[in-house]
């Protein structure tokens, strides 16, 4: 239940601040910038690894969820109640900004510039470095782990942000997607993350095979 409620809250304000930062940025007219959402947006990834790790491992990402636990190294009873906590939270998030920002037209979606299999290539290379540093930090137990994925987080929407939405997280996207009614595009971040993550984990299982 504490690891389920800690999923919950990261994913929360992961969604809420992060997806809030894009939603400000068309209201101030582009006044946040790309820059910002990305400091923002990394910076509550990090925030939230820091406060709630310690109880679920601030997941907040289906992604993560499920390939750690194709390769082994999550608790395969924990996915469900993981990915209905992360939906849970996305959701509420999006819905709370609905509530504040009802005259949002995009309630912070992810949306492709280019052709969707190129978005679709991008949130697959994206995610796959994501995972990786995930897997890193994890490995070598590096002390400021928390602000390195939040850094890299960050990049990765500075990046792919004005291509792909630099999304990295399924239910990053699914919840504002859902709440806006506007899924015709949404197989992309559905899609691309999970494969970009599971080949993160299975890569870097073989070529740490011999230690493990």
């Amino acid at each position: 239940m504490k690891k389920s409620i800690a999923e919950f809250i990261s994913t929360f304000f992961l969604v809420f601040i992060g997806t809030g930062s894009v939603i400000l940025d068309h209201v101030t007219n582009g006044k946040v910038t790309l820059a910002g959402i990305s400091l923002v947006t990394g910076s509550i990834v990090s925030l939230m690894i820091i406060f709630l790790g310690k109880w679920s491992g601030a997941h907040m990402n289906p992604a993560v969820t499920l390939s750690l636990a194709a390769g082994g190294k999550f608790f395969r009873k924990d996915i469900i109640p993981y990915l209905l906590a992360q939906a849970a939270g996305a959701l509420l998030a999006s819905f709370l900004l609905r509530r504040i920002f009802p005259d949002s037209s995009s309630l912070g979606e992810t949306l492709p510039t280019i052709d969707a299999h190129w978005a679709f290539s991008f949130e697959f290379v994206l995610t796959f470095f994501l995972m990786t540093v995930i897997l890193i930090c994890a490995r070598m137990k590096i002390k400021y782990d928390a602000w390195i994925i939040g850094a890299y987080v960050a990049l990765g929407i500075y990046v792919g942000g004005p291509y792909c939405g630099g999304s990295m997280n399924p239910v990053r996207s699914f919840a504002p997607a859902v709440m806006n009614s506007n899924t015709e595009l949404l197989w992309i971040y559905l899609t691309g993350p999970f494969v970009g993550a599971l080949a993160a984990v299975f890569v870097f299982n073989y070529l740490f095979k011999k230690e493990a």
